[in-house]
């Protein structure tokens, strides 16, 4: 990782290269925190792959052609700190180090592959839901081509696990019927190692903040509602009720989801069902901080 010299006025610009979409947080350091902009996101599906595994060709010229986007942003905003962080597409497919030398092209930044665990571990990081510092919390990152799950508390994380079980991944499982996701994964998930007084499961990540603007209806998204929101297993389950039956046509018209969601959302709240049922979890609290945070709060404040 390169060394950084931060002090009051330097410019960061952080790129999750994420599996349904590219998203950038910038953010000012006014020299004890960051103050950060509304994050910005493109949507890429890149993480949807051929049947060999590899990154279609599609998706990578998504991908690019939002790098492209990225960089004027970057650019106009002044960010002389630049981080991207690839995940699961990138990391389990076989030309992802081909798309990243192709980025490395359009978009100059500094970019590394987060292992499963690394990406568990600064979203739990990056989660700012701490109403009791010596509880214990768990984060739950569905994501489209990995689900994380972390464990730890104010002070570190004993618990950090990537699986793979993704909103894009299992798009067409799902579409197979309204058990087969939950069926494919409730025997999936370990046994958390709670080791204190238990405080929330926070749901983090574009799947959970998706369903939280959703519950609130949102028109325009607002991540100060979407902060501390609580979502119950029953919402959700109506929610996902409700979408499975809809059109596409339908879908897009539901306030809260974007439309660039509209085709993956069901699945991924599949997985969360799954989980809280495996868990036994009555609600989630939603954090919209997650590992962009997180990766940002190694060069000081929060």
């Amino acid at each position: 990782m390169e060394q950084y010299i931060v002090q009051q006025g330097s410019q960061i610009g952080i790129v999750d290269l994420g599996s349904n979409s590219f998203r950038v947080l910038l953010g000012t350091y006014d020299g004890s925190q960051w103050q950060n902009e509304p994050k910005q996101l493109w949507t890429t599906q890149l993480g949807k792959r051929s049947s060999d595994g590899l990154l279609t060709k599609g998706g990578m010229e998504r991908g690019l052609q939002a790098l492209k986007e990225i960089c004027k942003v970057l650019d106009a905003y002044g960010a002389t700190i630049r981080i991207g962080l690839a995940t699961s597409a990138i990391r389990e497919s076989g030309n992802g180090q081909e798309f990243l030398a192709q980025a490395k092209q359009v978009c100059p930044m500094e970019y590394r592959v987060l292992s499963g665990e690394e990406e568990a571990t600064y979203g739990f990081k990056g989660a700012t839901v701490y109403e009791h510092p010596d509880f214990h919390y768990a984060t739950i990152d569905v994501g489209g081509g990995s689900t994380e799950i972390a464990l730890g508390d104010a002070n570190h994380v004993y618990f950090a696990k990537s699986y793979p079980a993704g909103a894009v991944r299992m798009q067409e499982m799902s579409a197979e019927g309204p058990q087969r996701v939950w069926e494919e994964t409730v025997r999936m998930w370990d046994e958390l190692p709670i080791a204190g007084t238990f405080g929330e499961f926070i749901g983090i990540g574009g799947t959970a903040t998706t369903l939280a603007a959703m519950d609130l209806q949102m028109e325009i998204y607002d991540p100060k509602r979407i902060q501390g929101h609580r979502l119950d297993r029953g919402t959700i389950e109506a929610m996902i009720l409700q979408l499975r039956y809809m059109s596409r046509e339908e879908r897009l018209q539901v306030k809260g989801l974007q439309p660039g969601r509209v085709d993956i959302i069901v699945p991924g709240a599949e997985i969360i069902t799954s989980l809280m049922d495996t868990y036994q979890i009555g609600s989630i609290v939603i954090s919209e901080a997650d590992g962009l945070e997180g990766w940002q709060s190694q060069y000081g404040g929060r």
